[in-house]
């Protein structure tokens, strides 16, 4: 046989295959899906008080207080003298937005009433305290 006859012979590829191509976006959607409501909120170590609640997909601001007492507004690290100037920028796509105060549940009352009068003062109408969903009892 001829080197010609030989090659003619195996079927020529018209196409690319695409499915691991599919596979690895498939993978990388999951991903996103499962780290994206992670993002939502500042990382200072915080413990939050234990409740039960109801999740809900409107759009919330998120306000968090750490024990040494940094704050965040979502996910920016702010001073505490531009907290209000910034919150109400926020506030200022849609006053009724929920603005949920993350503070460790060690910290002093006294915090907490500064922070809910401090976002009054940016024109907050809605807040509410943010707690950690608390484990079914078997």
């Amino acid at each position: 046989m001829k080197l010609h006859q030989i090659l003619s012979e195996e079927p020529t590829i018209a196409g690319v295959n695409i499915v691991p191509v599919i596979d690895l976006c498939l993978v990388l959607l999951i991903i996103l899906m499962v780290t994206s409501p992670l993002l939502d909120s500042a990382d200072l170590p915080i413990r939050l008080p234990k409740a039960t609640t109801i999740e809900t997909k409107e759009r919330n601001i998120s306000v968090t207080y750490a024990p040494d007492g940094r704050l965040a507004i979502n996910t920016t690290l702010v001073d505490e003298k531009y907290f209000v100037p910034l919150l109400r920028k926020e506030l200022r796509v849609d006053p009724n937005t929920m603005v949920i105060l993350r503070i460790d549940r060690e910290s002093p009352y006294i915090s907490l009433t500064e922070l809910i009068a401090r976002c009054k003062d940016a024109g907050a109408q809605k807040i509410s305290i943010g707690t950690e969903q608390k484990k079914a009892a078997n």
